[in-house]
């Protein structure tokens, strides 16, 4: 174990995070307002402020619109779903706000007045930057929060992992912002009507104030507690302007990454189109090969094995789930055996992808005695959208599916061009936008010449071309290589007069790649490194910068 000591200085010129009291703001305008409604404005959207306060031993000052000029000093301003407000009550936020106090809001606030008459979104859409365009309540399960990997609200949660939000009277309200955190969808991730891929969670910074904004109710939130509390700490975090640093997901400058794979099975030939689409735009992709179809098509696997991966897809297309272990080991057996006198010589596939993406604990524990370090699994496999290690074999890498692939989008009917080109683009942008990882599965019998798929890949491969400099696209087994090297990087941060103080531990040498992501408490101004020769600082955007590491 190498352990690496280094400071992170960066630059305060505002309060300090200690300096930054919290006040929560209480509305009697809108608890009136609820009083003949079914929503308890002290139960459902006060309560769970103070059971958060008191369950994590935070201090708080509560306090209404009026007593906030009597606080000195700078403090966070904490917002809850303040429906109703008077124009002496926006008054009082908007001269704390421009006196340099950061704003935590929730929901529609401000969007009735002290009478009860609707104003609109203006007031929360100046104070927190953004444009609410879409505010129907859900039809459906469209009720997991997503959040954005990475960004100064969600830094301390996995991009993508699922937090359930319990049905409410009250729907979110999905934005139009540069600086989104989140967004809510179903189990499923559904990114095929516009107002899904829109974020219902923002930040901003302008003024000298911090902005942080939750489209969500407080009703909504006790389902996923634990979650939520990781969600407003890391929030607090940036809004009292506390230094952050953490160890990204991605390599280099990258923010997400990008697996293209093809389930080669029937129409196997269908492959080497789909491998001379990849090779044009300069990719390459992962083909997992049904051994029984592999034999049939030697020149096709050969011609696919000249510029990408190969992966094992089984034997036979029947799945793994529920089969018992030695029938299972006789079957990874088998594939491994007949595939291996028609790859290249020196060519030794590491990865597996089962049939119908069923599969079990038992699969899992039988991978790498088998000689495989990686399986490409089902949306089931994670609960975010991030590889992950397997609980059965810590040392099994296991790649979730985070797209919808064509399988899917054939039992929705949108298997056709106009729905595919729309749904591959939309989740480009959930990926990129979330930093997660992104697993797009192809099936080689609907990719023939003239079908939806094939005349839609031109177009997403036109699109990736463009955000190359962002989006790591890779071939399976190079990402999972990429898992186990980021994961024996372990970072710990402690903040001191100076700066930040980063340890790194490093549990085997000649990793490379590696990238801290700082986020100072002001922003704009980049960190200086002491200690880590041959670190550089890159900008990600106004509040990020990349520390990027030399080899370990």
């Amino acid at each position: 174990m190498l352990r690496i000591l280094a400071l992170i200085v960066m630059s305060c010129g505002v309060a300090r995070a200690a300096e930054m009291p919290l006040v929560l703001l209480q509305s009697p305008a809108t608890a009136a307002f609820f009083k003949n409604t079914k929503t308890s404005y002290e139960d459902d959207l006060l309560v769970p402020w103070r059971s958060f306060f008191r369950r994590n031993k935070v201090a708080v000052r509560e306090a209404k619109a009026g007593e906030l000029a009597s606080i000195q000093g700078k403090a966070v301003l904490i917002i809850p779903s303040a429906v109703v407000l008077s124009d002496a009550e926006r008054k009082a936020i908007s001269t704390r706000v421009a006196a340099g106090w950061s704003v935590l809001g929730t929901w529609a606030l401000g969007t009735r007045d002290e009478k009860g008459a609707t104003r609109g979104y203006g007031f929360l859409e100046e104070l927190f930057g953004v444009k609410v365009v879409y505010d129907k309540p859900p039809e459906g399960e469209f009720r997991f929060f997503l959040p954005y990997g990475e960004t100064p609200l969600t830094h301390r949660l996995r991009a993508g992992q699922r937090m359930y939000f319990r049905a409410s009277g009250e729907g979110p309200l999905r934005l139009r912002t540069d600086h989104g955190a989140g967004r809510i969808s179903d189990y499923n991730r559904d990114v095929s009507q516009s107002h899904l891929v829109m974020p219902v969670a923002a930040f901003d910074e302008r003024g000298g104030s911090r902005r942080a904004y939750i489209g969500a109710p407080e009703s909504s939130w006790d389902s996923a507690q634990a979650e939520m509390d990781a969600f407003l700490f890391g929030t607090l975090d940036w809004l009292k302007r506390k230094p952050i640093v953490f160890k990204s997901a991605w390599p280099e400058a990258y923010e997400a990454a990008l697996l293209l794979e093809m389930d080669t099975e029937d129409k196997f030939a269908n492959g080497t189109n789909f491998a001379t689409q990849l090779e044009k735009a300069g990719l390459r992709g992962t083909f997992f090969c049904l051994t029984s179809e592999a034999v049939k098509n030697p020149s096709a696997l050969k011609r696919i094995a000249e510029k990408h991966e190969i992966a094992y897809h089984a034997d036979v297309h029947t799945g793994f789930r529920k089969v018992d272990e030695a029938k299972q080991d006789e079957r990874m057996k088998a594939m491994v055996k007949q595939l291996a006198p028609l790859l290249p010589s020196g060519m030794k596939p590491t990865g597996f992808r089962p049939p119908l993406e069923e599969y079990d604990a038992t699969t899992e524990k039988l991978l790498r005695p088998n000689g495989l370090a990686y399986m490409a699994g089902s949306n089931d496999t994670s609960d975010d959208t991030l590889p992950k290690f397997s609980k059965v074999d810590p040392e099994l890498v296991l790649l979730p599916r985070t797209w919808a692939d064509d399988i899917v989008l054939l039992r929705a009917g949108k298997l056709d061009t106009a729905s595919t080109d729309r749904i591959l683009l939309a989740s480009l942008e959930t990926t990129l936008a979330g930093r997660g990882f992104g697993l797009l599965s192809i099936h080689s019998q609907y990719f023939e010449s003239g079908g939806a798929l094939q005349k839609a890949m031109p177009i997403l491969l036109q699109a990736l071309a463009q955000r190359r400099s962002r989006l790591w696209i890779a071939p399976a087994d190079t990402i999972a290589r990429w898992w186990r090297d980021q994961a024996a990087v372990h970072v710990t941060s402690r903040a001191d007069a100076q700066g930040d103080r980063v340890t790194l531990d490093v549990a085997r040498s000649g990793i490379s790649g590696v990238k801290l992501v700082v986020i100072g408490p002001a922003p704009g101004k980049a960190p200086t490194i002491e200690g880590l020769q041959g670190a550089q600082v890159r900008k990600l955007d106004d509040q990020r910068w990349a520390v990027l590491l030399p080899e370990l």
